[in-house]
């Protein structure tokens, strides 16, 4: 392999371990934005250099196996934030209703639920910033389910707010106790939450096995190249097409089996 293909493949390897997709404050949106373009430049690039040094159907293969892998490793991190931000509003619903328990006017237990969450995770502080703002539309006399469903928009969890929205507004609307509601919302929620870690404990093991067996052919290459056969020479030459084939067919397998499993867990 060439200083050309060397220097392809350590670009790939920077793409793959490059900051994923996550949830950002307001204020880094437009620097999200551009590390986002550098990724597709980087990208860009790749796909070029070994075009460039390999051939087009060498380029073909790398470039679908890169975009395969980048959108499961993101796929995968939005399951761990739709996680991670489920048990974060469980736990920010949780404050609420203690102090609504104890008297405290609504607006003040969002307020309050909303700095409890803010101390934790990444999560935590999206749904605690959330939770502020519905808080300052109450403030304002603003239609505090419109808000709520304004967050459910933009959250990985949307069904959850909604559940909130649909709560408050049957407290504001039939004027029921809006601690009990709350209570039946953050109940609604933590279970929700508890089925949908179980069934992501259940799937991992599918998830794994589709990845090993995607991975088997890539294991006899490299068995291949250790006893002397020398694959790499043939697939990276002359037999760059078969490389294209084999390449585009495992990536179509794996996100196959991926749309199956999460298809099971939807």
């Amino acid at each position: 392999m060439n200083g050309g293909a060397v220097a392809a493949v350590l670009c790939a390897a920077a793409l793959l371990v490059a900051p994923p997709a996550g949830r950002r404050p307001a204020g880094c949106r437009h620097s999200f934005g551009l590390g986002r373009r550098s990724r597709f430049l980087s990208a860009v690039w790749l796909v070029v250099a070994v075009a460039v040094t390999l051939g087009p159907a060498v380029a073909v293969a790398v470039g679908l196996v890169t975009t395969t892998l980048v959108a499961r490793r993101r796929r995968g991190l939005r399951r761990r934030d739709s996680r991670s931000e489920g048990r974060a509003l469980a736990a920010a619903l949780e404050v609420l209703v203690g102090e609504l328990r104890v008297g405290a006017h609504p607006v003040r237990g969002f307020a309050i639920a909303a700095a409890e969450a803010v101390g934790s995770s990444l999560s935590g502080r999206a749904v605690g910033a959330a939770l502020g703002a519905v808080a300052a539309r109450a403030r304002l006399g603003a239609d505090v389910a419109v808000g709520l469903r304004e967050s459910a928009r933009q959250s990985s969890v949307p069904q959850y707010w909604s559940r909130v929205s649909v709560y408050w507004q049957l407290a504001a609307e039939h004027g029921l106790p809006m601690a009990t509601l709350m209570q039946t919302a953050h109940k609604d929620i933590t279970e929700r939450q508890r089925f949908a870690d179980h069934l992501e404990a259940a799937l991992s093991g599918a998830r794994a096995t589709a990845i090993v067996l995607a991975g088997l052919p890539i294991l006899g290459v490299l068995l291949g190249q250790l006893v002397g056969a020398r694959p790499l020479s043939f697939l990276l030459g002359g037999g760059a097409a078969a490389l294209a084939v084999g390449s585009t067919l495992l990536c179509a397998g794996v996100v196959w089996s991926d749309r199956i499993i999460d298809r099971v867990g939807s």
